[in-house]
């Protein structure tokens, strides 16, 4: 059985080495007071240079507005530092335009971009670098080669190799992998090599358009080149054959990657864990695990996710049980019908008492509302 000879091999491994909001909120837009507050406390903390330095505040402050929705009030709090002399410093620029990224308000990133001479900040590839990410992290893929194409002529500046790994992502974004892949050709006649970043983002979007023959012809090139391939590389192509169900392929591939020096992390646990769910390997799952909590690692939402499915299928409560408890205890939330699905296990196999353990440790949980239920049992 491929399930057998797989969980040996791995014994082996061990045990030898939407879219953008970018208008303001109308007046008619009714704003929480709480909101308004943030807005408020932090336009009279930005008095101090030394609140200014600490741009954690400023993460922490827009973030908490876009959840409330309060877009008006993100674009208030970043006018308002237009009046400070920092304002001249191109990284303190670029970090406000960066804000605007991260809410998907990349028409108020590119106003701002725009106005930097008004602001006497000078204009660099950098900022440059920063309005592309900022358009990305908005997800408008499709303006990003505009811009690139655009600006650099008009500015006079000359892209960097950022510049190119950021439209190449953009271009796979977008699935146009063939004009990405003709991008980084053009990055070499500008007298730029690309590095890790190039590839591993290529290597991502042709294996998951099944290109898998024009990957492998890549992973080949980065060879010649000397361009070494790091843990993320090693975890595209493991997570493609995870993905193609080929099982042997896969544990082959993960024993290469520990064989190579290389530290497994979360992402390289979770094919592999994704790869015993499909198997319905518990034992090969509980290993991984085993190993996961021994790195020092933290599974992730994921991982608890699928590591609960598979005690439950092979009604391995107990260990379904113990995942839950981790689970909560590090913050991961899991979804409310598997857990239910835990309780309703413990009790058909008469362990009512662990089952209300759990159902009580859920409504003490604070980060999720869980609704649980104790089923009938005869």
């Amino acid at each position: 059985m491929a399930t057998s000879s797989s969980l040996r091999r791995l014994k082996g491994i061990f045990t030898g080495n939407h879219r953008a909001i970018n208008q303001p909120i109308t007046s008619s837009t009714p704003i929480d007071r709480s909101s308004q507050a943030i807005v408020d406390s932090f336009k009279k903390s930005s008095e101090c240079p030394n609140f200014r330095r600490k741009f954690f505040h400023y993460e922490t402050a827009v973030h908490q507005l876009s959840e409330a929705k309060h877009f008006s009030g993100i674009i208030d709090i970043i006018e308002h530092q237009k009046q400070y002399p920092d304002i001249s410093n191109e990284f303190f620029v670029t970090r406000l335009i960066l804000l605007y990224g991260k809410v998907k308000m990349y028409r108020h990133a590119r106003k701002l971009f725009d106005e930097m001479p008004q602001l006497n900040c000078p204009r660099t590839v950098f900022s440059f670098n920063v309005l592309l990410e900022a358009y990305l992290k908005s997800e408008i893929y499709d303006k990003i080669s505009g811009l690139f194409r655009e600006l650099p002529p008009k500015l006079s500046i000359e892209p960097d190799l950022v510049s190119y790994n950021t439209v190449i992502k953009a271009l796979c974004k977008t699935g146009s992998l063939d004009s990405a892949v003709y991008l980084m050709d053009e990055i070499e006649n500008h007298g730029i090599k690309p590095n890790i970043v190039t590839c591993n983002t290529l290597l991502t979007a042709f294996h998951e358009s099944k290109r898998y023959t024009e990957a492998e012809s890549l992973w080949n090139m980065m060879e010649k080149r000397n361009i070494v391939p790091d843990l993320c590389s090693y975890n595209i192509k493991l997570n493609s054959l995870v993905n193609a169900k080929e099982v042997s392929k896969a544990v082959q591939f993960f024993e290469e990657i520990v064989n190579k020096g290389f530290k497994p992390d979360t992402f390289s646990y979770s094919a592999m864990i994704k790869m015993c769910m499909r198997e319905r390997n518990l034992e090969g799952a509980k290993m991984l695990y085993e190993k996961v909590m021994q790195s020092g690692s933290i599974p992730d939402h994921t991982m608890f996710m699928m590591l609960i499915t598979i005690a439950c299928s092979a009604r391995s409560f107990d260990f379904a049980l113990h995942l839950c408890k981790e689970a909560m205890e590090s913050h991961k939330a899991i979804d409310n019908r598997l857990m239910q699905r835990v309780v309703d296990g413990l009790v058909e196999h008469s362990k009512i008492e662990n089952a209300k353990e759990l159902i009580k440790l859920a409504e003490s949980y604070k980060s999720f509302e869980y609704e649980l239920s104790l089923p009938l049992h005869n």
